[in-house]
């Protein structure tokens, strides 16, 4: 019985803090103007399948998923958080930075950008082939995350 009880806590546990960590379901015109205008803009023909809202680090989030499998993340102010294309397409060129696009240019040729984040200090991109790059604005490296460190294996 004690067993049982145990399992069944552990149970509704996980299920309030699946809920609480879920986003909430907005409209379109819910989310903030700057966001269904870069939606407008960057995504044309493209329709919105799900919006969320949810509380970040930096107040309200939203994500927006398109029918097209795009997925974009929006700060309360509307600005661009992440940019995720759709399989098989890349970023569009006008968020990216040209100082970026210029470096992938020259230094990955062949690959496109299909995930870019803006990040502290500068943006991480994700490459076609799954390559990711911490990078500047001015498109120099960033250091990495762990401040050079190796990993510890324990």
């Amino acid at each position: 019985m004690k067993k049982f009880l145990n399992v069944m806590l552990i149970a509704v546990a996980s299920s309030v803090s699946a809920l609480t960590y879920a986003g909430t379901p907005v409209s379109e015109s819910e989310l903030p103007k700057a966001a269904t205008a870069f939606l407008t803009k960057h995504f044309p023909g493209d329709n919105i399948r799900k919006a969320e809202k949810d509380s970040g680090r930096r107040g309200m989030e939203y994500e927006v998923d398109m029918t097209s499998g795009a997925e974009i993340d929006f700060l309360a102010d509307g600005d661009w958080k992440e940019v995720k294309a759709a399989r098989g397409n890349a970023v569009p060129a006008a968020i990216i930075p040209t100082a970026i696009s210029d470096y992938v240019a020259k230094n990955c040729k062949g690959l496109s950008i299909v995930e870019i984040s803006r990040k502290r200090g500068g943006y991480e991109v994700e490459l076609s082939n799954g390559t990711e790059l911490r990078l500047n604005s001015d498109a120099t490296p960033m250091a990495p995350r762990n401040g050079g460190k190796r990993p510890r294996n324990n």
